[in-house]
């Protein structure tokens, strides 16, 4: 059985990843993309970006440049005046590396036509501590659906794919 001090590590890990997925979202939202990639992804990290609609191509970008050009230039040219939240968080720490995942909902519009779009799906998550403080190793997103306000979400396909982990 773990000690109380060993208890209280992965209480204080689990807070602080959190954090950084909610951080994740503000900064994102806030448009504050530099900031977002020199705080929240280590040096390596990985993006995957897939949908389960035809029309969007999987996005992958493999290390911090790459990452930086995903969201400085590919998430603003999509998708503006975003706001999303996320909920149904799990989280296993092992030492100075965690997985996790959690739900995400999103609001927005569309970067071309200004229409209102909602969106939901899965993020699944490598974490690393690096000096000290948790960063996204590796942020996937299985995106179930960005549709028109109006349209709705129904009848849309959901399927979890756990070996992206």
């Amino acid at each position: 059985m773990a000690t109380i001090e060993e208890r209280l590590q992965m209480l204080e890990d689990k807070d602080r990843i959190r954090e950084l997925r909610a951080t994740y979202c503000f900064l994102v939202d806030d448009l504050r993309l530099d900031e977002l990639v020199e705080r929240c992804f280590t040096e390596d990290a990985s993006c995957d970006f897939r949908s389960l609609e035809p029309q969007m191509a999987p996005i992958i970008a493999h290390g911090r440049e790459e990452v930086r050009q995903f969201f400085t230039v590919t998430v603003p040219s999509t998708l503006r005046a975003m706001c999303h939240t996320i909920h149904n968080e799990r989280i296993t720490v092992e030492g100075d590396r965690a997985n996790g995942d959690c739900y995400f909902e999103l609001t927005a519009s569309d970067a071309a036509t200004g229409r209102p779009l909602v969106g939901a799906g899965r993020y699944v998550d490598r974490y690393r501590r690096v000096g000290g403080e948790w960063r996204f190793e590796a942020r996937n997103a299985e995106v179930f659906f960005i549709v028109p306000l109006g349209e709705g979400w129904k009848a849309r396909p959901q399927k979890y794919s756990p070996e992206r982990r």
